[in-house]
């Protein structure tokens, strides 16, 4: 375990700081996108915890995005991927590998409900048989292009 000895307040609280940003940041992990745009209460279910989102909020692989009633969020993926929500949606970003130099490339993400759309990136034109979509009723497999889903409540 890491020991933290400081010789000034501002040093200290610098290292507390730094220390607590890459505790929520989820510290090892690899950032996969990023929010781009929020309207209304947009949150990220992570490690347990729901944090509120803002536009430039990092993304993580298991990070579940959830839109409130009137709030929408657009997200981008470092291949490109493009993601928007509507209102009352849940997605969560089950798995995205993106080392074209390695040939390691891939994306499932899970729509669990709601409105979303999607315009593919650099994954789904490299390796068009490895972008998926799962929602409750069936996979969908992306090979490029664009597509729009909304999942009706039951």
């Amino acid at each position: 375990m890491a020991r933290v000895v400081c010789r000034s307040f501002q040093r200290c609280a610098i290292a507390w700081i730094t220390i607590f940003a890459f505790a929520i940041s989820g510290f090892g992990q690899t950032t996969v996108g990023s929010i781009k745009t929020v309207t209304g209460q947009v949150t990220v279910a992570r490690s347990g915890q729901l944090i509120d989102v803002k536009e430039g909020f990092l993304l993580l692989v298991q990070d579940s995005l959830r839109t409130a009633a009137e709030a929408r969020v657009g997200i981008i993926l470092k291949d490109g991927t493009r993601f928007s929500l509507g209102p009352n949606s849940e997605l969560v970003l089950e798995k995205f590998v993106f080392e074209p130099a390695e040939g390691q490339l891939g994306m499932l993400v899970r729509l669990v409900k709601g409105i979303a759309a999607y315009i593919s990136g650099q994954i789904a034109q490299l390796a068009p048989n490895s972008s998926q979509i799962e929602t409750p009723v069936g996979v969908i497999g992306l090979r490029g292009t664009h597509v729009a889903i909304s999942l009706e409540p039951q």
